[in-house]
């Protein structure tokens, strides 16, 4: 109760502050933790014509920045990722950006079926440190890579059976480093949003033009390399 009181009176205190001069301020943007993502994100970004600084942080303690106020923008993830009383607090999603699909990752040839949390008890499965995953809590061993090259390593060195990719990054990663690995079924799907501080709430429409203007161009799908093909 009282960390939501804090948090409140902080968002209370920069709210009335901002009404005087943040409009001449660059804000603070966490730059996203997935490079197929990280473009697309500076590229919204730049259409709303919002003056920032990119601040690279790991996805916990970025989780934690944006709820204390210290970033005002953030990309690109689920909702249903930033759940907690306070995210729920400070959070205001944009509109969707991208409707990803993550996957189960294998090495070439040894796909296994995965239909529910309760299959993935006997394997040893590799996530980003700090992301969460579906069904998570079944995992027989989690391994934590620094990104999602690393998550594809440790499967092809065989110290992880499994691996989470959503089927955008695999073809980025596959593109630049080739490896014998082949995507199995989805472990999970949604829309990815970008958050705005609820400090800064006149930063959103912005996005929102921001996103439906690339849209509309096919910019976006540009972007996310979907020109010609979906994921």
């Amino acid at each position: 109760m009282k960390g939501a009181i804090a948090i409140t009176a902080g968002i209370m205190l920069v709210t009335m502050t901002c009404a005087a001069f943040c409009d001449d301020e660059p804000v603070r943007a966490g730059r996203t933790n997935t490079s197929g993502l990280a473009p697309v994100w500076e590229a919204i970004v730049a259409e709303a014509g919002i003056d920032v600084v990119y601040v690279n942080l790991p996805p916990k303690r970025k989780r934690r920045s944006f709820v204390e106020g210290y970033l005002t923008l953030d990309c690109c993830h689920p909702k249903i990722y930033r759940d907690t009383p306070e995210e729920q607090m400070t959070h205001l999603f944009s509109d969707p950006i991208y409707y990803a699909r993550a996957h189960y990752v294998f090495r070439k040839g040894e796909v296994v079926p995965i239909e529910k949390g309760e299959d993935l008890r006997p394997f040893r499965v590799a996530g980003i440190r700090g992301f969460d995953y579906r069904w998570q809590d079944y995992f027989g061993v989690r391994l934590d890579g620094r990104d999602h090259t690393d998550v594809l390593n440790l499967v092809v060195k065989n110290r992880a059976d499994i691996g989470i990719i959503t089927g955008l990054q695999f073809r980025i990663e596959q593109a630049t480093n080739p490896q014998p690995l082949e995507l199995g079924g989805v472990s999970a799907e949604g829309a990815l949003l970008a958050s705005v501080h609820v400090s800064r709430p006149d930063l959103l429409p912005r996005l929102n033009a921001a996103i439906a203007a690339m849209k509309a161009d096919g910019r976006l799908n540009m972007l996310l390399l979907l020109k010609e093909r979906g994921e």
